[in-house]
């Protein structure tokens, strides 16, 4: 009966001695748990952002290619004008003055234009930043 006792006890103790022991790996494998869904919601906030993203920024590229069409046209169509002027000119005085003129006219509009652009590709990025500074808020 003694040796029954003394099993009973030693059962007992490696009982507790188990669960003191495997108590900590659990919590541990639950922090880690939990840390998994947090890199997983994260990870997908990112992805929704890249997602949102990449359509404005096509937006945008589909903007700034249009405003560049638009703008190389209109040049190319004022040059044209410019050298059938031009053609019909005898004082050569007028010739570089209308040429003078153009070239500003032409200075204006092309940094008029590059501003536009410029403002577009900046609020472009705001707006491409938004969801990434929202995803990484959460």
């Amino acid at each position: 009966m003694a040796k029954t006792t003394a099993s009973t006890a030693r059962a007992k103790a490696e009982a507790r001695a188990t669960t003191a022991t495997t108590k900590p790996i659990e919590d541990g494998m639950d922090k880690m748990a939990g840390y998994a869904g947090k890199f997983t919601d994260y990870a997908e906030g990112s992805v929704k952002a890249l997602t949102e993203t990449a359509a404005a920024s096509t937006e945008v590229i589909r903007e700034i290619g249009t405003r560049n069409m638009a703008f190389m046209t209109q040049a190319m169509e004022q040059s044209v004008e410019l050298t059938q002027t031009l053609a019909n000119l005898r004082d050569p005085r007028e010739m570089f003055e209308l040429q003078s003129s153009f070239a500003k006219s032409m200075f204006s509009a092309y940094t008029a234009e590059l501003t536009a652009q410029t403002e577009l590709c900046v609020n472009a990025w705001r707006s491409a930043a938004k969801p990434f500074i929202a995803s990484s808020a959460t």
